[in-house]
């Protein structure tokens, strides 16, 4: 449970409605920071989309999105998201080994430039604030332009998560904490 209950479906206004059923759609539920974000159903809406958007219609793929995500949790150990990204960052393609090194904080062993560089992008970003003039040639070369701004934009969604889901203490529903 959080800081914040959620909202009463009965006490919703037609917006809230409108919102929480777009969400549920999406994801079979309404749960992590969109209960809260609820409380301003525009904020939610496109939350909402901005997230969907850059996990489903983006050129650096599903793969790479699941990478940068769990590599931001682990940055702030981001218990509730890691919970919900980690098993899908392996279902995209991500191997198990380098999952386990990312929540453990070791350094993983890339055999995938792309997964190397998603890697490094974000965690010098997460460490810094912002990307090295090495760090963005580089992140450009791999990704070109458009992709280099759906890998920052995707973790600096999920930075502002992460910091939503800490301030509001929402845990994995199964009360684990996976990350240490």
């Amino acid at each position: 449970m959080s800081r914040m209950p959620p909202l009463d479906p009965a006490a919703m206004t037609a917006d809230q409605q409108r919102v929480a059923a777009e969400i549920a759609g999406a994801r079979k539920n309404v749960r992590g920071p969109f209960p809260m974000w609820l409380r301003n159903p525009k904020l939610a809406e496109h939350a909402n989309q901005f997230g969907v958007t850059l996990r489903d219609h983006s050129v650096i793929g599903r793969r790479v999105f699941e990478l940068a995500v769990i590599t931001v949790c682990r940055a702030r150990s981001v218990q509730y998201a890691w919970s919900s990204h980690a098993p899908q960052a392996e279902l995209q393609g991500i191997a198990p080994d380098i999952v386990a090194a990312i929540r453990e904080n070791r350094k993983p062993d890339f055999k995938k430039d792309d997964e190397r560089v998603t890697y490094e992008t974000a965690t010098e970003i997460m460490a810094t604030g912002e990307l090295s003039p090495a760090g963005y040639d580089k992140a450009l070369k791999q990704f070109g332009e458009q992709g280099l701004v759906e890998l920052i934009s995707t973790i600096g969604y999920y930075a502002m998560v992460g910091i939503f889901l800490k301030s509001f203490d929402v845990r994995p529903p199964d009360g684990s904490t996976p990350l240490k």
